[in-house]
């Protein structure tokens, strides 16, 4: 039996998390709006808070979900600490099936992207679009001196100043929404940071990316530091029939950067205008 309970956090209208039992643990689901079941993954540095504006601009045509992954937000710590993208994929379903989701259109992120393509593998039936913001062929050859830096980081940094060394990366420290991105960033535990580290650092969808047969929509930030324009585009080249969206003045969160280009874009491929 799924917990549910309302809130109304940042700039979101009224959205109310649910808490279901999966395999992998308890899953929580932040959700809005009636209609075709639009999920959305978060990446590394970010929760179901980072769909905030997504909540609010396409809840008039969709019921939204953004999930905290394993060890994220309200979610419990993945069991024995090392995921592979095929486990969060498993976990994300096991979720889906318990609020009796059948059908639905994937917006992956960033780690997102890298799981949103297993969650297509192993339920293709189910999953009509996809859309990959921000993402890469393969997490694992990025130089591992990052991810041990980002660990450290996590360890050695108290809330506040490990969310505003991820929002510099992200958004830089000039961006408006700076602060707003280094909050949720603060909020990530250990634990689940960890795991999710280990899953990108052993995250390469190459195989799998030219088995994709869902109408999929590439996203890239112009000024991402973390996901270059340069890696999204190899994303298009293996990823059969899918094309490319650049979202300028954006960098690694466009979602929040440029919000409403970004809704617009995601409800412009799934059919709809996200201003009806």
């Amino acid at each position: 039996m799924a917990k549910r309970s309302h809130t109304r956090e940042g700039t979101s209208k009224m959205n109310r998390v649910s808490h279901f039992k999966t395999p992998t643990g308890q899953i929580a689901l932040r959700e809005a709006g009636e209609g075709p079941a639009l999920i959305f993954l978060h990446g590394l540095g970010g929760s179901s808070k980072s769909w905030f504006r997504q909540l609010d601009e396409l809840s008039n045509r969709f019921h939204v979900i953004a999930w905290d992954c394993p060890g994220y937000g309200e979610s419990d710590p993945f069991p024995g600490g090392k995921p592979k993208t095929s486990d969060f994929a498993k976990a994300l379903l096991a979720a889906l099936d318990e609020l009796k989701i059948g059908e639905f259109n994937l917006v992956g992120h960033s780690m997102g992207g890298a799981v949103a393509p297993w969650v297509a593998r192993l339920a293709p039936l189910r999953v009509r679009r996809l859309v990959l913001s921000a993402t890469k062929v393969s997490f694992a050859s990025d130089e591992p001196s990052g991810y041990e830096m980002r660990l450290a980081e996590r360890r050695n940094m108290d809330d506040h100043t490990f969310g505003n060394a991820r929002a510099k990366s992200m958004v830089g420290e000039d961006s408006p929404v700076f602060n707003e991105v280094a909050s949720i960033a603060g909020e990530i535990r250990i634990a689940g940071y960890e795991a999710a580290v280990h899953l990108l650092k052993n995250s390469n969808n190459a195989a799998i990316l030219a088995t994709i047969e869902q109408p999929t929509l590439i996203l890239a930030g112009e000024n991402d530091k973390i996901a270059p324009v340069a890696s999204t585009k190899a994303v298009v080249e293996a990823v059969p029939g899918s094309r490319l969206v650049t979202i300028k003045n954006a960098g690694h969160a466009a979602y929040i950067e440029q919000a409403s280009i970004f809704s617009g874009e995601v409800a412009k491929f799934m059919g709809v205008s996200s201003k009806d």
